[in-house]
């Protein structure tokens, strides 16, 4: 895993992020996935404050250990893993936390740079702010929507390291990322980092949410969060 990590979680704080003078960047990704069928993501404009924390109060009812700070702060590092899973081409780094449908969204695009000998490179990258913008529970789903306030380049590489698309200053750009559940999961200890034995290679690695093994590159997944990722809006 890259400093992002140690990096993001240092400047991560409360608020919104504003633009000044200048359009909130778009990132090139295009893997945005959907909610689970049968499901649908919190009306925020509409449902306000208001309406987000009755969708809270309603997952406190059969779920009384869900604390949104713990919830929050697990949300910041799985954006990194996700991220790096992209940036670093390597799809297995976000299976375990993904959604299938957005994942193989992901992983789609990811084999079709691999095919172009294509890299993205999101430099500098850092996340500003982590909020509670949503909630549901309903339909046998608990939803909720983290609005994501971050910062970075975007901008895609050929295989000569020549910059083919994108834009290599920083810009601030906003997304929604929609993680989901059933109703019927509670929460479980707080996640924390620990030593797991890689199951394919059984070396020890250190890992929270999720990791890549560094002796043989396989995904090792802790399955503590018990949320996935289900899809993406930009702001």
């Amino acid at each position: 895993m890259t400093d992002w990590l140690a990096q993001g979680e240092a400047s991560a704080s409360q608020g919104y992020l504003t633009s000044e003078n200048r359009p909130l960047h778009r990132p090139s990704r295009e893997w945005y996935g959907q909610v689970m069928p049968g499901s649908w993501a919190p009306n925020i404009d509409a449902d306000g404050v208001d309406g987000k924390l009755t969708g809270i109060v309603a997952i406190h009812r059969h779920d009384p250990a869900f604390d949104e700070n713990v919830f929050l702060a697990q949300v910041q590092r799985l954006f990194f893993a996700v991220l790096e899973a992209w940036t670093a081409l390597k799809p297995a780094l976000s299976q375990g936390v993904m959604a299938s449908l957005i994942w193989e969204q992901q992983k789609a695009q990811i084999s079709a740079y691999h095919g172009n000998g294509w890299r993205n490179a999101l430099d500098g990258l850092s996340l500003t702010s982590a909020v509670v913008a949503g909630a549901l529970s309903d339909s046998g789903f608990d939803t909720v929507t983290v609005r994501l306030n971050a910062n970075s380049a975007d901008y895609d590489l050929d295989a000569g390291a020549r910059v083919i698309s994108g834009d290599t200053n920083r810009w601030d750009w906003t997304e929604d990322w929609i993680f989901q559940r059933p109703s019927t999961i509670t929460t479980g200890q707080p996640g924390t980092i620990t030593s797991q034995t890689c199951p394919n290679c059984g070396a020890s690695v250190t890992v929270d949410i999720t990791s890549i093994c560094p002796f043989c590159d396989a995904a090792v997944i802790s399955g503590q969060f018990g949320w996935l990722l289900t899809r993406i809006d930009r702001v």
